[in-house]
């Protein structure tokens, strides 16, 4: 960010920049943001080896109650594409927002516990399952009937209402 000089400054109040900002703006110093780490190394990895780490952040994620960062890497197994690709499934635009927020942090743990400084992530938006929660006595009874119809004999056999 151009930092003007202070006012008073010279012979009044600029908003031009010093040469001092600039060099450190055109250096990222300026920059309090995290940073990806950066290497040479690009050492293979398999799929179990990266599966092995992302359990591993998963609990770091729960541990520091980053639970929308926590049920994104928990919801599904991410696929490996080429050699340094992860690819993350996601349903919706907040939660890739989130992985954003997280990518940083998540993606220097992987580069340097893999000793591969290439590894990058990308996002890649699914379909979410619909899930048909049963809620109501009849619900839960009509969805144990459809697994064993003889529990109708038996609410007949003990003369059984069933409860809204």
């Amino acid at each position: 960010m151009l930092k003007p000089n202070p006012m008073g400054a010279g012979n009044g109040a600029t908003l031009i920049p010093s040469l001092n900002a600039l060099n450190a703006i055109a250096e990222g110093l300026d920059n309090d943001k995290p940073k990806f780490v950066v290497g040479e190394a690009a050492e293979p990895f398999t799929h179990e080896g990266l599966m092995e780490l992302w359990k591993i952040y998963i609990q770091k994620a729960k541990t520091e109650n980053k639970i929308n960062f926590y049920t994104i890497l928990n919801t599904n197994e991410p696929e490996l594409s080429g050699s340094n690709e992860i690819t993350v499934h996601i349903t919706n635009l907040a939660q890739e927002s989130i992985l954003q927020q997280e990518l940083v942090e998540f993606l220097n743990f992987l580069r340097t516990r893999l000793n591969n400084y290439a590894i990058n992530i990308k996002t890649k938006k699914v379909e979410g399952k619909l899930e048909n929660r049963l809620y109501t006595s009849i619900d839960k009874y009509h969805y144990l009937l459809e697994k064993n119809p003889k529990l109708e004999d038996l609410r007949k056999k003990f003369n059984l209402d069933l409860l809204p």
